[in-house]
């Protein structure tokens, strides 16, 4: 339920439903704003293109091992948005735990704005939770700290999962 919807919420809530899940922080930058360092973070460093599960992937090469990878979606027509035109978002942006904090993702995603940048896309999506971890067991908050780094305001919230208990029928 977004957070634009206070009337629609609160006719859940009349109607004995309970907000039981997540927060869902939605995230947008401006691509032309997003940083490209000119050198990889680390020595040795290069991205290969590839299908990924939520759009095109760009993997981050070490030594010929995949290190970490960023996927994005450009959004087509009609899919989500009613005026799509120049506008993606990130499926998944993970980088190793041991190569964290280095400038990695930074650079990844630097990477991932000049591809988007080709296709003309000007606007950039991302989501991440209000609280908990992610699969990998980093803290939301580091990753929300680093995309206000990085260039994206918050955009909305939206509360996901809600239940409702149905009222007792025996007094």
């Amino acid at each position: 339920m977004p957070d634009q919807w206070p009337h629609i919420r609160a006719l859940y809530e009349q109607a004995g439903f309970a907000h039981t899940g997540h927060t869902e922080v939605v995230y947008l930058a401006r691509v032309a704003d997003l940083q490209h360092p000119a050198e990889p973070p680390i020595t040795g460093l290069s991205v290969r293109r590839s299908l990924g599960m939520n759009g095109t992937r760009l993997s981050v090469i070490l030594d010929e091992a995949v290190i970490g990878y960023i996927e994005v979606e450009i959004f087509e027509e009609g899919e989500r948005l009613s005026r799509h035109g120049g506008w993606a978002d990130i499926g998944n942006l993970r980088v190793a735990e041991q190569h964290r904090r280095r400038g990695v993702a930074t650079w990844l995603l630097g990477e991932a704005a000049d591809w988007l940048r080709l296709a003309q896309i000007e606007r950039l999506l991302d989501y991440a939770w209000l609280e908990g971890q992610d699969p990998t067991g980093q803290d939301y908050s580091n990753y929300r700290a680093f995309l206000a780094a990085s260039g994206f305001r918050e955009l909305t919230r939206t509360k996901r999962g809600w239940t409702r208990t149905p009222p007792n029928p025996c007094p």
